[in-house]
């Protein structure tokens, strides 16, 4: 018998790993602790009567409001940020299948998981999904305006709400997303 790791011999894999490490970070809150409780919907409600989506992963179409609160932004010494870059990515590292513009639900798989429905995020003040079509996130906030006391350490009200990305199945809706914050 071979030991397994014998079993690997000869077999390399070249890794690549990127990070950033970066000193311009922000720390934040999110409003109730993080936890955004959208309402209980029917099936008809992501439908017009002729069967059409009703809405489009981009269309603001208003929805549950929640707060992401800047706290401190280290190293800031004179209160000099002119911008805040607000990121969102799904915890999971996967958006829905179909649309980068959705955060996917973590439970479509699960028995009592609903299927075809996602979460999107739009920016209050922009009235724009968080999301970019290619799946990237940069909400840009200048603050330039808001230099005298921090006045930039404030909330930044954001509002989630559910998008189909097919025919739908009854079921919970949860997506975990992360938020980060940086200045410059």
């Amino acid at each position: 018998m071979f030991p397994a790791s014998s079993h690997a011999d000869g077999a390399w894999m070249d890794v690549n790993i990127r990070a950033n490490i970066v000193a311009n970070t922000c720390k934040i809150n999110v409003s109730d602790g993080g936890q955004v409780q959208l309402p209980v919907v029917p099936r008809n409600w992501f439908f017009n009567t002729d069967g059409s989506n009703k809405y489009s992963a981009n269309q603001d179409a208003g929805g549950t409001r929640f707060t992401v609160q800047v706290t401190d932004c280290d190293d800031i010494a004179s209160g000099a940020a002119s911008k805040l870059h607000f990121s969102f990515s799904p915890q999971s590292g996967s958006l829905a299948v179909g649309n980068k513009q959705v955060f996917a639900n973590d439970k479509e798989q699960e028995s009592d998981g609903a299927k075809n429905v996602g979460i999107v995020i739009f920016s209050d003040a922009f009235h724009q999904n968080v999301l970019s079509q290619d799946g990237h996130s940069d909400v840009i906030y200048d603050v330039t305006s808001k230099q005298n006391n921090f006045a930039y350490l404030t909330d930044y009200a954001f509002y989630a709400r559910y998008q189909n990305i097919g025919q739908v199945m009854s079921g919970r809706v949860t997506s975990n997303v992360l938020v980060s914050v940086i200045y410059e």
